[in-house]
């Protein structure tokens, strides 16, 4: 048993490596180092740990949805300004899986695009769709690398 756990992490190590090594290709970063840095910044970091106490706390076995699909509502989402996924603290009563990833996707991206550094309104209206969906890569490159849920900062509060 101690060996078939040890072996699935070395498994999942590597795929998490591959997996960003990917992303590398689909974000403005140069270097792995970047990447990483950047998904413990804050511009990230929030999102990432509302979407694991709102969605993933109870619902880890539940498969991701359609990315073309989800990249889609989320870029609609941040080009009509949809208060449902922008609001600060959105009533999520009966959201779907695909709720909780455009919501992740919309806020990273907004995100974002208030910092400047890794897209403006500019780039999001000519590459919106190529955005929504690298930031739908990003979340699951989150979800295939963690080791479990763990709770949440004391700082979010939904």
């Amino acid at each position: 048993m101690a060996q078939s756990s040890a072996s699935s992490t070395v498994a999942n190590s590597a795929l998490s490596t591959q997996h960003a090594r990917l992303i590398l290709e689909l974000l403005p970063f140069k270097e792995q180092d970047q990447f990483h840095e950047w998904l413990t910044s804050e511009h990230v970091r929030g999102s990432w740990t509302e979407f694991q106490q709102d969605f993933l706390s109870g619902n880890t076995n539940i498969p991701e949805p359609d990315k073309a699909k989800t990249a889609q509502a989320a870029k609609d989402a941040i080009g009509s300004r949809t208060t449902k996924y922008l609001l600060y603290h959105p009533h999520k009563n009966g959201w779907s899986a695909q709720d909780h990833h455009v919501r992740f996707i919309a806020q990273v991206v907004t995100d974002n695009m208030l910092k400047g550094s890794l897209w403006s309104e500019n780039n999001f209206r000519k590459r919106g769709l190529e955005i929504a969906k690298a930031v739908y890569e990003v979340l699951s490159y989150l979800r295939a690398s963690q080791v479990g849920v763990e709770r949440p900062p004391s700082e979010y509060k939904a």
